[in-house]
């Protein structure tokens, strides 16, 4: 599998993780459907401000979030690819949020840019958790993927539980 990310950063905005571990984490969450072929993901580092509207523009939610994903092609089919990569989509974070939320959660916020860029590609890959069945399956994922990482140990599953009930 190879996966190309385009990754784009707003003013002053930047992860709490370096580009290659972004990539790290990405691959890891693909390599988790044992996906073959050329795959291509976007990633967008955003202000709070932008991030809000992004919020009101497509999910009609009025305030801002740590993690939006906009899904494109589904790897999952088969005639996806024509030899061209497949763009999976892409997923906008917003540090500053994710930091606030970091000392809220009582996480590292390399540990909380982790697991959002998970669940953000997650959702890019047609997971879900609205439905109970749903939420513990992305649960569960989530969790092993953070186990198979070098992480700082701060995402317990109490972590992850609080996380899906403020989403």
């Amino acid at each position: 599998m190879a996966l190309e990310i385009t990754l784009t950063k707003s003013n002053d905005c930047n992860l709490a993780i370096d580009d290659d571990e972004l990539k790290k984490v990405l691959e890891t969450t693909l390599a988790e459907f044992e996906l073959d072929g050329q795959y291509s993901i976007s990633v967008s580092v955003v202000s709070n401000e932008e991030i809000h509207e992004l919020n009101k523009q497509w999910r009609g939610v009025d305030r801002a979030t740590d993690v939006l994903s906009f899904e494109c092609d589904n790897p999952f089919e088969e005639d996806v690819f024509d030899g061209e990569p497949c763009i999976i989509g892409d997923i906008v974070l917003a540090p500053e949020y994710i930091a606030h939320q970091a000392a809220e959660f009582e996480t590292s916020p390399a540990d909380e840019t982790r697991l959002l860029c998970i669940h953000g590609c997650l959702h890019l890959l047609g997971f879900d958790h609205e439905e109970d069945e749903e939420y513990e399956e992305m649960l569960a994922l989530e969790q092993k993927i953070l186990d198979s990482l070098r992480t700082d140990g701060t995402i317990t599953e109490h972590v992850l539980i609080k996380h899906h009930q403020e989403a």
